[in-house]
């Protein structure tokens, strides 16, 4: 079950525009780098770097190392898991995730 901290994390992660971006670049275009996704969001290399640094803490993007550059992807089971997990817990949203749970998540 997720912790109330890694759920705090995921959504200060969440609450930025340009993080919210971000995430919506990789999920159109399976893998990115910094030069890329700067150039994409208009902003400077260093800044789209903290801001991957915060998803990648949140668990909501991965990187793999491919020769000299990083290359970024969404982590789509984290992201459905804390979205599921947290509001699953209301009752006016359970059913729309159709019972999807972090602990269902992790089984898939």
């Amino acid at each position: 079950m997720r912790t109330v901290r890694s759920r705090v994390m995921f959504f200060q992660a969440m609450s930025d525009p340009t993080r919210q971006k971000i995430l919506s670049l990789l999920e159109k275009q399976e893998r990115m780098c910094v030069n890329d996704i700067a150039r994409c969001t208009r902003a400077s290399q260093p800044t789209v770097s903290k801001h991957l640094t915060i998803l990648r803490n949140a668990g909501l993007v991965h990187g793999r190392r491919e020769g000299q550059q990083v290359l970024y992807s969404l982590n789509t089971r984290n992201l459905r898991s804390h979205l599921a997990g947290y509001f699953s817990r209301f009752s006016c949203c359970a059913d729309l995730f159709h019972g999807l749970t972090d602990t269902q998540e992790k089984k898939s």
